[in-house]
């Protein structure tokens, strides 16, 4: 298996998203696993000109090593989009890149079974997608609403792992809570890597805070 992990936190690879998407894949030993760390290199916003649709099929003219991704990313099996929340959306160096994947879908319109229309993908690209992030919020609902919705818009519906109170996960007094967490997040690389897919008991706790709301919201605040 050749699994692409796309890092979008602008800690690059020591950050909280990255300790939860090492844990999911330590049960994956065999695979290979390739990250891009977004915030290191340069890739330029998509221009809207369309050429990656008419004049060259499923190549951008700009060459700024997205070239490189896009093979990548045709080569892969599994990609993991790791990113924090950033403005209940993900981090602009990230997104860039997901602007620039316009070269893997066709000009063609079509509406999908609930009547949507949208760009069917070109040929070649295969690869299951699983986003892991971070946020800093002690709750999912309201804050993670639009995300999961375009991710899910624009890959089809995918695993997440969505952790709540993230910035526990740096916080060394905050490792007994922690480590029991990424240990959770472990056993849901375990499910997916044996059956593809994460069970709904370990969604669960996987959304669950790691300490009371409340005292978090006091915590962050006095901390403000």
């Amino acid at each position: 298996m050749k699994i692409l992990v796309m890092n979008g936190s602008p800690k690059g690879e020591h950050s909280g998203t990255m300790k939860l998407t090492e844990a999911f894949l330590e049960s994956f030993a065999d695979a290979e696993v390739t990250t891009i760390h977004t915030i290191n290199q340069t890739v330029k916003p998509c221009r809207g000109c369309y050429n990656c649709w008419w004049h060259t099929p499923g190549e951008c003219p700009q060459k700024d090593g997205m070239e490189k991704v896009l093979e990548q990313l045709k080569e892969s099996d599994l990609v993991i989009w790791s990113f924090p929340l950033y403005c209940y959306g993900m981090p602009s160096n990230l997104k860039a890149y997901v602007d620039r994947l316009l070269p893997l879908s066709t000009p063609t319109q079509t509406t999908d079974e609930n009547g949507s229309t949208y760009h069917p993908a070109r040929e070649g690209y295969h690869f299951r997608n699983i986003m892991i992030s971070g946020c800093g919020f002690p709750d999912r609902e309201g804050n993670y609403d639009g995300m999961e919705f375009a991710f899910d818009r624009m890959f089809g519906e995918s695993e997440k792992i969505i952790c709540v109170e993230a910035p526990m996960l740096t916080i060394k007094e905050a490792e007994p809570l922690a480590k029991p967490y990424l240990k959770l997040v472990k056993q849901a690389g375990i499910e997916y890597y044996e059956t593809g897919y994460i069970s709904e008991e370990t969604h669960k706790r996987l959304s669950t805070p790691m300490m009371n709301p409340e005292e978090y919201r006091k915590m962050c605040s006095s901390n403000g």
